[in-house]
């Protein structure tokens, strides 16, 4: 959802009629302090501030709760459109424990690669610099189409693996879309986050969210925003998914249906979303239908100190941890059956400000399989059935358009069926240059 403040052109008059002020002292014939001249005056400001205002507008702001995305600044107003760019540049440096050599992986790691690092066998740090994660966003608002204003953002970024680049020489990225939708008369249309996704809960992590259990996808969809008791509800059917990795099962007959209440006040964000889906696998036929539940809070508490908490149940499969787990078990399904695999997570973040410039993050998350697995080679996925991380970090922004960081991370991976786990360990260096 996007939200809209207006740019106020008070500033800007007052500057042109102040300039003017030698002119119509000149004009006047007389001194500025007689009264009637001082309320002429005072006349021409109003009126030149009456005719600014709605001059110059801004294109959709994007709420200040979500860190992943920019707040657009001022646009440029061509007609009835008011047109904006953002984004930012962000620099990159990730050290990783545990290196098994793969190309630059410490800068584009999921859960599941730091895994499988933790359980390579190595024990040498590996390092990576990466700008891939610098993003390019397009806004546009437009009043009165059909009784309602519409609005439209476009983002992307280069955080994908190379395609025709190197590390040799090039270091070059393809484009990747992130977000493509629209906005108008409470409805959304096009490829934006998941309403299963509360971004007013989400952490503050360096590594884009890189959290056990982060709950995140960005999908198309089409979405209905209505006004609630506290705050709003909102409904949306998106796009149907439960493959693994790379191996997508079957295209599925019905689209996803999530849903969300929240509630916004003085004494912060609440929430509670629900998610169903449908689960197909066509050599087996058999379908399937499932969801998951997830509980939300962001609460203020000491100055500008706040705590984020966050529960989720259920069939999470994609939805949690970047794809950590599959949607279904991998070995039932190998047997003819469809199973939706159930796990949960829970995250629990604090944030404090030492300064106005100065804040520091710590960050607890959890997920685990709470269904019963084969250990491999013939189970659900390659060695561990639960994950649990620790972030720390440190952060500086001089400017809200200049934020240098550091950031510590534990991972402890759980192996199936035993009581030994794997650790992975990673410290980033990052720098944020907003425009």
């Amino acid at each position: 959802m996007t939200t809209t403040t207006r740019f106020h052109a008070r500033p800007l008059a007052r500057a042109i009629a102040l300039t003017s002020l030698p002119l119509i002292a000149f004009g006047s014939g007389s001194a500025l302090a007689q009264s009637s001249e001082l309320d002429e005056l005072r006349e021409r400001v109003q009126l030149l501030e009456s005719k600014l205002e709605g001059a110059v507008d801004t294109a959709p702001e994007l709420q200040d709760d979500n860190p992943y995305l920019l707040r657009d600044g001022d646009g440029i107003k061509i007609g009835n459109t008011t047109i904006s760019f953002g984004g930012f540049i962000k620099a990159d440096a990730i050290f990783g424990s545990n290196g098994n050599g793969s190309m630059n992986s410490y800068s584009v790691g999921l859960p599941r690669t730091f895994a499988k690092a933790a359980a390579s066998g190595e024990s040498d740090w590996k390092t990576g610099l990466s700008a891939r994660e610098s993003r390019i966003s397009i806004g546009t608002k437009t009043e009165d189409v059909a009784g309602h204003t519409l609005t439209t953002y476009v983002e992307m970024d280069f955080n994908k693996e190379m395609n025709d680049g190197n590390e040799v020489v090039s270091n070059s990225y393809s484009p990747r879309l992130r977000q493509a939708y629209g906005s108008w008369n409470n409805w959304d249309f096009g490829q934006t986050y998941t309403t299963f996704t509360d971004l007013a809960a989400m952490p503050e992590v360096l590594d884009q969210g890189k959290q056990a259990a982060f709950i995140y996808v960005t999908q198309p969809m089409i979405r209905y925003n209505m006004a609630a008791p506290g705050g709003k509800v909102m409904i949306s059917l998106e796009n149907p998914e439960d493959g693994f990795s790379d191996n997508s099962y079957d295209d599925q007959s019905y689209p996803d249906l999530a849903m969300r209440y929240q509630i916004r006040g003085n004494y912060g964000f609440y929430s509670i979303a629900g998610l169903l889906r449908n689960f197909e696998d066509d050599a087996a036929d058999e379908t399937r239908i499932d969801g998951a539940v997830s509980l939300s809070a962001r609460i203020p508490t000491i100055g500008r100190d706040d705590l984020r908490l966050q529960y989720s149940y259920g069939a999470l499969g994609r939805y949690m941890g970047l794809f950590t787990y599959p949607d279904v078990d991998l070995a039932a399904q190998a047997m003819g059956d469809v199973e939706p695999l159930k796990s949960y997570g829970a995250t629990a973040a604090y944030r404090h400000f030492w300064s106005p410039s100065w804040r520091s993050n710590l960050i607890v998350s959890h997920t685990e399989i709470v269904d019963d697995l084969v250990a491999p080679p013939a189970g659900t996925l390659s060695y561990f059935d639960s994950s649990t991380s620790v972030h720390a970090s440190l952060l500086w922004s001089a400017h809200r358009n200049l934020t240098l960081g550091v950031e510590y991370a534990y991972w402890d991976f759980g192996e199936i069926a035993t009581s030994s786990s794997q650790h992975y360990e990673q410290v980033m260096a990052s720098a944020k240059l907003s425009f």
